[in-house]
């Protein structure tokens, strides 16, 4: 951004914005190179200023959620960086049917909202449905747009819509029937998914006592502490599993569990986790994602595809 650009963001968005930050602060992985700016939004106007200005001023920009599927380059990121935070970050109930009938409670969560708090939410008002989400990092907008999910369940199941906001400011409320889900990808038709912005995902829950929801969520996160490792910075399972096989099984079958570079790991525990064990860079870890690309498809003929994204 030229010297009038910044200005103009400064006075659009005043405390809202930082200069020159530091990604690794930001992202799961504590790597990654600089954003020029990092903007947090607190509601759909702001967010509508801000994306019709940056259209208007040609600045390139990305939405993240909590960092848990991102890796900024170590040659950082040229334009903005957007968080939603406020009321975008928010639960609150939209429509509870009468206690004796049928029908599922519907909430609505910001698309800043992070998994946690939605569990926790949910929680706290014996909501049950989304139980499989407990450890998943990451925010609810990014969640719906990768159609997150695990234990054979997935965000795109307990939907019942999404209002979504475009790079020109439009804003639009669509039912799920209008989506499309897939493996760990979300399609609207006749729109890009890096363009759009996820404002709040709507959900169809049920009733259920508090003590079994609680239970389902320890017994979730007992499965993970099993297999995933602990301790160490990642951004969770690295690769998208291939048609009918595994990243992970693919990766250990080429002999790779422990390869490093730097202080980049392809986990020993699981090796479809490539972990921070110290002070990786985020050029450290694209090395290695590249080498485990390259080693898995002379050893396999599979090119596995990252769920992370870079840039």
């Amino acid at each position: 951004m030229n010297r009038q650009q910044k200005a103009e963001l400064a006075a659009l968005l005043g405390d809202g914005v930082r200069w020159n930050v530091s990604m690794a602060r930001h992202s799961t992985f504590r790597a990654g190179g600089r954003a020029e700016a990092l903007a947090d939004v607190n509601g759909v106007e702001e967010l509508r200023d801000l994306l019709r200005w940056l259209r208007r001023s040609g600045v390139p920009w990305r939405i993240i959620g909590r960092g848990s599927n991102i890796l900024v380059s170590g040659r950082g990121f040229a334009g903005v960086i957007i968080r939603l935070q406020g009321e975008l970050a928010a639960v609150d109930l939209r429509h509870e049917p009468d206690r004796a009938g049928p029908g599922p409670v519907v909430i609505r969560a910001g698309g800043g909202c992070s998994m946690a708090r939605l569990l926790a939410w949910c929680t706290a008002h014996c909501l049950g449905g989304l139980e499989f989400l407990a450890g998943i990092p990451g925010s609810v907008g990014g969640g719906v747009c990768m159609n997150a999910g695990a234990w054979g369940q997935a965000m795109g199941e307990r939907l019942q819509g999404v209002e979504i906001l475009d790079c020109d400011g439009r804003l639009q409320r669509l039912a799920a029937d209008a989506l499309r889900f897939s493996y760990r990808r979300m399609e609207v038709a006749g729109r890009e998914p890096e363009r759009m912005i996820i404002v709040s995902a709507w959900f169809g829950l049920q009733r259920d006592r508090q003590a079994e929801i609680v239970a389902r969520c320890r017994d979730y996160l007992a499965r993970r502490r099993q297999k995933q490792p602990a301790g160490v910075a990642s951004a969770g399972s690295f690769f998208k599993n291939p048609d009918g096989d595994y990243a992970g099984r693919l990766i250990e079958a080429a002999g790779l569990k422990g390869l490093a570079r730097g202080d980049a790991m392809v986990s020993p525990r699981h090796a479809n986790f490539i972990v921070n064990t110290g002070r990786a860079t985020a050029d450290d870890i694209a090395a290695l994602v590249a080498e485990v690309q390259e080693r898995v498809y002379r050893n396999s003929g599979v090119r596995l595809e990252p769920e992370v994204h870079i840039f």
